[in-house]
């Protein structure tokens, strides 16, 4: 950490000499407008001088023959913005800047002396009439005043059209906001933090959180944003530290809650469960002049503990209860201990009167234990978590000339997640109902990155024009960490434990098992060579006439080594399929044509300001998460990690005991042997491994989108806004298993291939893989949705935003191998890899709603007290259905489809497994299929319930003087104490849980409060 200070500090001072420093654009916002006299005759070479009155830095420009002025990469905040003319008197207007915010103000000045000055109204800043995406800002006033049950600013990403809850997809989020933008999963989303990369190149999705003390503000953009914002399909979210000023200000706060503040979670089953809870948060902020205009400083700092614990699902309680004789550890809670520090700290320059730089830096660091738990597991064996997690950037910002802007920023991000256990390992049971037993398949693993970027922007004003020229760069020299997957033998049941307890023998009936894995090797998953992102873009927005705009762009992104070519070379999946001469043994190649042309327009139909219509249409490109490539990158290590033992037939042979998997019947010797029989980790491919590659055809995801709307202001301060938006997602990731067994001949339909390769290059019992999964950009997605929104800024009395969005979200079937009500943006299984774009397959995703409701705002009551809601409803999601065993008789490596019967669609239960596995249920389906009188269950062909949650805040303010204020709240989350099941159901057909809500809605999230939870606190503020 003192290395990375000083580091900082160095930059700083070599910097500070130049003159070519600049803040990053997407963390800056414009404002513009015309100068005219009162005959609306347009007034060239006034001067407009727009100052920040909370810094006192301000810029200068001058008006062009069209009267137009343009002042470029403002840092947001409020202003003061004064335009003046020899003969006329002086015009001023005031208003807040937001982040990537365009502010339109139009000034008329009189005729008189310059000396006069006349305030000027500001036009609705609600409206923005150059505006041509699908965006909004999120206040500072909406970051202070709203309910946030995890203190993450990004939750309020949410009051945003065509945002939406999603459940966290990875054990790393599970704290952090998981949002689902225009019906993706949202691991597409790019996050920038002062404009310096905050994505997680793993898995996708957001890696730091600030203190939310230190958050000023942000926008979320949806749809249809800039050329100056790249590396995302879906959205782009800008978020902005908070700076010092001329007066000190700051805060102190705490924030507690206690299991008697909270209702009982309501199961499924209709149990009751309080389970202990106890968090403190607490923290600080203080900023001001360190050199009065010239040098400001500003801190934030905040600590969370708690000490609490999650409540298991009633029916997976019940079933580990049966399960005591596997060696299950049931418990009706699990304990989540949490503790974690945040900070920033900024520092503000103003350099001379054309110069200012700042520098912030973050960090945020964490421990927990349990966090795998998701309501379904035992205490058989737990897991602890360690993060760390910096973010940090040197940002200037050079005022050429007028007319001129140069803008440069610099910076480093560092991220380490460990999850692992001190326990013993104990086998992994799972059975059909979502209960488990022993270690998860996600412990150990570890991931890290390490990022430093550079990007430098120019904007320069030319009579209507601003063009803006920019080149972004990313160097991550470290991206990866180990992903011991499947460590410990993973034990499929076919049936409940609840079910077999009704069976004469029990568990140790032959024939219970449907599935038996392990693997062992070399885990480590790091990129060879690391990677590199670059990001070249041109803007040229264009005010045509004063109704008129237009916004011309185009980009281009160049990904280095995301797919992972460097370690394919001697990856031997790849090896053996190029051996072979396949047509999947031939290396992809890095994109070198991602090229996004973007255009969009404004027109203002009444030149009033009130009435404007705007639309446009883009490509987007996306990275590929790296746990894309991650298996294939493993099995390029000398010692491979792989699957010593992947069992999915009955007739499948168990190693050790020399029975079909058929006869299997657990016990700890059993498991034993097995283990004694694994063969030690080889750099070879055992035979029936797994083979893993990326398709000679792969390439980085895009999405083609168009936007119509229309905003109103038909208020002062109030604005309507209806918006059409279609995004078509393509090239996203599906797994196809090109190795897939034949059902007629039982034999998988590369072994001779595989087998020829053997008998050349391989040892005796090697390199005759079994399922062999290739890597392919062939899924697609569409989303339409419809957006009516209303907002009203906050005046004296209140603030409101409302949103209602009809929608409809589709795809290709989107399944990661586990729960297929999870969206996912790779590893997606068809149902059938024989026809992996099948009309069966394509349906509403996983957070497809079709109708959506927001509404916020904050209220200001007599006697000081305040009132802030929040509301949430949508209608319910679909969830993906599965047989549970190998329905197809197609081998592993596929997700199980469910047959009906022609005559009886719905009869999803007809071949559900049976005491054998589903041996000869799935022999009548595939003789039903082959006759035509049955079909595939089209992909998310049910639906779970509807979502509704009301948050609320109610605050009593008391004044202590000009500036402080002490304020006392109380924060209510799901106040209808409603239980949100989400489409968290039972999917598997073969549970005799089958189609019931099997827990709620993101289960191992905190964002998303399970029944009423209570919160009281305090905040001094000066």
């Amino acid at each position: 950490m003192r290395f990375f200070i000083r580091t900082l500090i160095v930059s700083v001072l070599a910097l500070a000499a130049t003159v070519h420093l600049s803040a990053q654009a997407t963390a800056t916002g414009t404002i513009l407008g015309t100068v005219t006299d009162p005959t609306h005759a347009v007034i060239v070479g006034s001067q407009v001088t727009a100052t920040n009155t909370e810094t006192g830095i301000a810029r200068t420009t001058t008006t062009g023959t069209a009267g137009v002025y343009t002042l470029e990469s403002l840092s947001p905040g409020h202003y003061s913005v004064k335009a003046t003319k020899e003969g006329f008197s002086a015009g001023v207007a005031k208003f807040e800047l937001l982040v990537g915010q365009s502010i339109t103000t139009n000034i008329v000045l009189k005729p008189g002396s310059v000396d006069q000055i006349v305030e000027v109204t500001a036009d609705n800043v609600l409206l923005d009439v150059t505006k041509t995406s699908v965006s909004q800002e999120i206040t500072p006033s909406e970051v202070e005043d709203l309910p946030l049950i995890g203190r993450d600013a990004a939750n309020l990403a949410f009051l945003a059209p065509g945002v939406k809850q999603a459940d966290s997809f990875d054990p790393t989020k599970n704290r952090s906001a998981v949002l689902s933008v225009n019906g993706n999963i949202g691991r597409e989303i790019n996050v920038t933090i002062n404009g310096v990369d905050n994505k997680d190149n793993t898995v996708g999705g957001t890696v730091m959180q600030l203190p939310l003390e230190g958050v000023q503000e942000f926008m979320i953009s949806t749809q249809r944003f800039s050329a100056a914002n790249g590396r995302s399909e879906g959205a782009a979210i800008n978020m902005i530290t908070k700076q010092g000023g001329n007066k000190v200000h700051g805060s102190l706060f705490s924030y507690f809650r206690e299991q008697q503040f909270n209702a009982d979670q309501v199961s499924p089953d209709g149990s009751h469960s309080n389970p202990p809870y106890a968090r403190q948060f607490f923290g600080g902020s203080g900023g001001g002049p360190i050199k009065r205009d010239k040098f400001f400083g500003f801190f934030a700092y905040e600590r969370q503990r708690e000490n609490t614990s999650i409540a298991e699902s009633g029916d997976a309680y019940t079933q580990l209860v049966a399960a005591k004789s596997l060696g299950a550890v049931a418990a009706s809670t699990v304990p989540t201990p949490f503790y974690e520090n945040r900070y920033n700290g900024r520092l503000d320059f103003k350099i001379n009167n054309n110069h200012t730089a700042y520098l912030s830096i973050s960090q945020q660091s964490n421990n927990s234990l349990n966090d795998q738990e998701d309501s379904l597991g035992d205490l058989s064996v737990g897991n602890f978590t360690q993060n760390h997690m910096n973010i940090a950037n040197l940002s200037v910002n050079s005022v050429l000339s007028t007319t001129l802007v140069n803008t440069l920023t610099l910076g480093t991000q560092y991220w380490n997640n460990l999850i692992s256990t001190k326990s013993a390992s104990a086998p992994y049971i799972d059975f059909p109902s979502g209960a488990w037993i022993g270690q998860s398949p996600n412990v150990s693993q570890q991931s890290f990155q390490r990022k430093w970027q550079f990007k430098d922007d120019v904007t320069k004003n030319y009579n209507k024009h601003t063009f803006g020229f920019g080149v972004d760069y990313i160097w991550e020299p470290d991206l990866g960490g180990f992903f011991n997957a499947n460590s410990t033998l993973e034990l499929d049941y076919s049936v409940d434990p609840t079910a077999i307890a009704q069976l004469p023998q029990g568990f140790n009936t032959p024939g219970l098992v449907g599935g038996m894995s392990i693997s062992n090797g070399d885990p480590n998953t790091d990129v060879p060579n690391g990677t590199k992102q670059i990001g070249v873009y041109f803007q040229d927005d264009w005010k045509v006439t004063r109704r008129l705009a237009l916004n011309l762009g185009v980009r281009w992104d160049k990904d280095v080594n995301l797919i992972g070519g460097s370690a394919m070379v001697t990856s031997k999946t790849f090896v053996e399929l190029e051996g072979m001469q396949s047509p999947y043994g031939v290396l992809p190649h890095d994109d070198n044509k991602d090229f996004s042309p973007r255009v969009g327009f404004s027109y203002d139909l009444t030149g009033q300001g009130k009435h404007v219509l705007r639309g446009g249409y883009g490509l987007y490109y996306g990275n590929v998460f790296q746990n894309i490539p991650l298996w294939m990158e493993q099995m390029a290590h000398k010692t491979v990690f792989q699957q010593a033992i992947s069992l999915a037939k009955p007739t499948d042979t168990v190693p050790g005991l020399n029975v079909p998997l058929g006869q299997f019947v657990y016990s700890p010797a059993n498991v034993a042997a097995i283990v004694a029989s694994l063969p030690a980790a080889t750099g070879n491919l055992l035979n029936g491994s797994t083979g893993r590659t990326m398709d000679p055809h792969y390439r980085n995801p895009f999405s083609e989108e168009f936007n119509v709307g229309y905003q109103w202001a038909f208020l002062p301060d109030w604005v309507f806004e209806a918006e059409y938006t279609h995004t078509l997602g393509l090239h996203s990731n599906v797994d196809v298993n090109i190795n897939y067994t034949d059902p007629t001949s039982g034999v998988r339909v590369m072994d001779s291939a595989y087998t020829a390769y053997a008998n050349k290059n391989c040892p005796t019992g090697y390199c005759v893989l079994g399922h062999t999964m290739n890597n392919e950009a062939i899924g697609r997605t569409r989303y339409d949705g419809m957006n009516l929104s209303v907002r009203h800024q906050l005046d004296r009395h209140f603030s409101i935003a409302a949103n209602y969005t009809l929608s409809r979200a589709m795809g290709y079937a989107i399944n990661s191998g586990g729960n297929p009500a999870k969206g996912s943006s790779y590893h997606n299984y068809p149902h059938d890899p024989r026809h992996p774009l099948a009309t069966w397959d394509f349906g509403p995703t996983p957070y497809d709603e079709l109708h959506h409701i927001t509404v916020s705002g904050a209220v200001k009551l007599p006697y000081g007290i305040e009132a802030a809601p929040i509301l949430q409803f949508g209608t319910a999601r679909p969830y993906d259905l599965n047989a549970g065993y190998d329905i197809l008789n197609l081998g592993s490596g596929y997700s199980d489809p469910v047959v009906v019967p022609n005559s009886s669609p719905k009869a999803y239960s007809t071949y559900a497994a049976g005491n054998d596995s589903g041996a000869s249920e799935g022999a009548a389906a595939r003789t039903c299929l082959n006759a035509g009188s049955c079909h595939i269950v089209p992909y998310d062909a049910l639906r779970g319930d509807n979502y509704f949650e009301l948050d609320g805040r109610i605050s009593k303010n008391i004044k202590l003087g000009e500036i402080r204020r002490l304020q006392i709240s109380f924060q209510g989350f799901n106040l209808t104490n409603r239980a949100n099941y989400g489409n968290n159901f039972v999917y598997n057909i073969s549970s005799s849980s089958f189609a019931t809500a099997a827990g709620f809605m993101n289960p191992t999230s905190n964002s998303t409060a399970k029944a009423f939870v209570g919160e009281f606190g305090a905040r001094y503020s000066f």
